[in-house]
């Protein structure tokens, strides 16, 4: 008995070898392997933009109609070399991406950095074929609908793996990946048309204070080069007729980042300077990240991102052309002339093959002569650099506005804010102000194209905001501080009154001083909270670039126990009254040249 059972073993292991060894082939002629790779394999869509699983918002309802979703795969089985930076999605374990209305194959996922074995890959929805979203005032918006993947684009799958057109009002989007032969892992969100909101951010306002409002619909969405101004009508009990504001997005991204300001002594010039830059003349404000980001390492591949932005109002320029010159430890190591991208998004791969110092410098943009920039950085070990050229983000946690809250999508920020100014007089479209008077209602009107089931798409929404207006005399200056309309305007009091005598008295600037228009505009926008602190630095900055400003050595008043972490709130006011034309350039420049020579801002 004992021997029979042990020929049965013996014949039940020689059927399984056999079939071990027949199959083998098969698979291997199908592209897939029988090595299970499949454990601990995960997909997530992500509200946010992140590389890391643990940081994912995910997010499968409410998707907006042209939302970029962030999908990441953990797949440890596919990071088969540590040193390297991996795809997934090739034809032997395909993935699909699909909606509705469209479909495409053959997607690629790339690895989030050496040895992380985590996939990302943007899905960017378009929308349907030139459909009419926002009809008005000088601006009609229509979304392109276009179908295309990215070797159609030579684009990162970082920044985008995918477009795909959508059906319209709702539907779904599903990525599918075939890890092995009917092996599938997939997930599935869902897009819908969202009802717009119009809102003042005051009930009450009076005559001479400026009236601030927002427009949310995220459907007016298409992509991230395309910040244009939406006009919405504004008109009071007084004026029916009314004028038309513009509104536009707010940015919810930085395409150079440094993600811990603790390493910002690593780099060869700061941060800020030294991946995002103004042309000498500030026609052009340029940015360089890297995909997938973070360290800068000795033999490895990167894709450089550059795109170039107006200097005035910070929109993306589309037909980008180029010359780069690449060089490490003081060498040129190639030159790149005569590039061109019709997006205006160029993607540059780059290899070094030696730690140092590495400078890129980009030239003839969009072929005008001594339109020039460049980029300093170190190539190095991980050991010593943890982040050097960051990568394409969003807003950092905890660092976005509670008014942002909840509106946050990956590139942008579902507010658009508008303002205008009250006239007890005519209007004026040009001076932005509307003609009102005391005890009148303003409102905002929005007229929404785009509703979700159970409306129809031939169906439209009047949404109306209300306030009231009382003239009360006094007129606001800011949120903080109220003077009556007869006060003289502000004036900046001279630096040196304000100086201990005991210390070098500051000099003021010359009297003949030319500060750019673009500068002036950073200054309105800062004023106004729409940047932040250190983008208005850039504008001081290249102030004293240019030796507009400049404060020397005898003149310096720095006080130890100075705080440096943000500029003051006076200074928020004189930027303000400055971009107004209350103040001179030379009264302007004067308080910064104060802020610099206290150590309260350091370029």
């Amino acid at each position: 008995m004992a021997k029979s059972i042990g020929i049965m073993a013996i014949f039940a292991f020689m059927v399984i070898l056999t079939s071990t060894i027949t199959i083998s082939p098969v698979l291997a002629d199908t592209g897939f392997t029988n090595v299970q790779k499949s454990a601990g394999i995960i997909m997530k869509f992500c509200a946010n933009e992140t590389f890391k699983l643990q940081d994912c918002n995910e997010r499968y309802e409410g998707i907006g109609w042209t939302d970029r979703v962030n999908v990441l795969i953990y797949a440890p089985g596919w990071n088969e070399d540590d040193d390297k930076i991996e795809q997934i999605g090739t034809t032997t374990n395909p993935i699909d991406v699909y909606t509705d209305a469209n479909r495409v194959n053959g997607v690629e996922f790339t690895e989030t950095g050496p040895d992380t074995g985590v996939f990302m890959g943007v899905v960017k929805l378009t929308g349907a074929m030139r459909y009419t979203v926002h009809d008005t005032f000088l601006t009609t918006v229509k979304t392109p609908g276009m179908t295309m993947d990215p070797d159609m684009l030579n684009i990162s799958a970082h920044d985008r793996a995918v477009m795909i057109a959508t059906s319209t009002q709702d539907g779904r989007l599903t990525v599918d990946w075939e890890y092995n032969e009917d092996r599938h892992v997939y997930k599935t969100g869902y897009y819908t048309w969202q009802v717009g909101q119009a809102e003042f951010h005051k009930d009450t306002y009076d005559v001479n204070e400026k009236v601030t409002f927002f427009i949310r619909d995220t459907d007016l969405w298409k992509h991230h080069r395309e910040f244009f101004t939406n006009y919405v009508k504004v008109y009071s009990d007084s004026d029916k007729a009314g004028i038309f504001v513009g509104v536009q997005f707010v940015k919810d991204m930085d395409h150079a980042k440094v993600q811990n300001a603790v390493y910002d002594r690593h780099l060869s010039e700061p941060a800020a300077s030294s991946l995002t830059k103004y042309t000498p003349d500030g026609e052009w404000k340029t940015y360089l990240w890297t995909e997938p980001g973070g360290v800068i390492g000795v033999d490895q591949d990167y894709d450089f991102n550059l795109m170039v932005h107006d200097g005035f109002t910070d929109v993306h320029e589309m037909g980008l052309s180029y010359d780069m010159d690449i060089y490490l430890n003081g060498e040129l190591v190639e030159s790149r002339n005569d590039r061109y991208s019709v997006d205006g998004q160029g993607i540059e791969p780059i290899h070094f093959d030696e730690r140092g110092s590495a400078k890129i410098v980009v030239s003839n943009i969009f072929d005008q002569p001594g339109q020039e920039v460049n980029f300093s950085f170190q190539v190095a070990p991980e050991a010593i650099l943890e982040e050097v050229v960051p990568r394409h983000g969003s807003f950092e946690v905890g660092s976005t506005p509670n008014y942002f809250v909840g509106y946050e999508h990956p590139h942008y920020i579902n507010y658009l804010p508008g303002e205008f100014y009250m006239t007890t007089e005519d209007s004026s479209q040009e001076q932005n102000q509307l003609r009102v008077t005391n005890g009148d209602t303003i409102y905002i009107e929005y007229n929404d194209i785009t509703l979700p089931r159970p409306y129809t798409s031939a169906d439209t929404m009047e949404i109306v905001a209300r306030a009231l207006v009382l003239d009360t005399g006094v007129h606001m200056v800011s949120d903080d501080s109220e003077i009556f309309v007869e006060t003289p305007r502000p004036t900046v009091t001279p630096v040196s009154t304000d100086i201990d005598m005991s210390k070098p008295t500051i000099t003021s600037v010359s009297t003949d001083i030319a500060i750019p228009d673009w500068v002036k505009k950073n200054a309105m926008w800062w004023s106004d909270g729409q940047i932040n602190d250190p983008d208005f630095a850039k504008g001081i900055e290249y102030l004293v670039q240019e030796n507009i400003i400049s404060v020397s050595a005898a003149e310096e008043i720095v006080d130890e126990d100075a705080n440096i972490t943000s500029i003051p709130m006076w200074v928020r006011n004189n930027a303000m009254w400055w971009s107004e034309g209350h103040l001179t350039d030379v009264e302007f420049a004067n308080g910064i040249k104060f802020l610099m020579a206290s150590g309260l801002i350091k370029v």
